[in-house]
């Protein structure tokens, strides 16, 4: 895997869907991204959440890649993050895979970044902060740098 890229799914309204703020966001965070893949294989994993496969499927239509849905991947009051059982499910996509998209929530974009550094590459440099609903980091496993 050369890159792994956490997005945080976009604004949504309290029936839990994105609303249009969030819909606009996603979409031109996925033409960012667009911008930067240059033919290689690409995966989507989602949360279950309904913002979340929302975000991913936009994503995954401005890719033209489909999604996969993985419950580990939500989390919020009920749904506590578990980082090594998330680390689990990247280390078993990462043969075969170029890019890892992951679109999930706070708790996630949040802590799985630096978790992933130190875990997988090593390094503990990564930064740890919170990114606001439609934005990503995005992880050079070659180069490891986080940006």
């Amino acid at each position: 895997m050369k890159r792994l890229i956490i997005v945080r799914h976009g604004e949504y309204g309290p029936d839990n869907h994105l609303n249009s703020y969030g819909k606009e966001d996603i979409t031109t965070l996925a033409n960012l991204l667009k911008g930067t893949i240059n033919g290689e294989k690409m995966e989507i994993l989602t949360s279950v959440a309904a913002r979340a496969r929302e975000s991913a499927e936009i994503i995954g239509h401005v890719l033209g890649v489909g999604t996969e849905e993985h419950d580990v991947l939500w989390s919020e009051n009920r749904h506590r993050e578990d980082l090594p059982k998330a680390l689990e499910l990247v280390r078993s996509k990462k043969d075969g895979t170029d890019i890892l998209i992951l679109v999930t929530h706070l708790e996630y974009a949040d802590r799985f970044p630096s978790y992933f550094g130190k875990e997988e590459l090593g390094i503990d440099s990564f930064p740890r902060r919170e990114i606001r609903k439609g934005q990503a980091w995005d992880i050079d496993c070659e180069q490891k740098t986080c940006k």
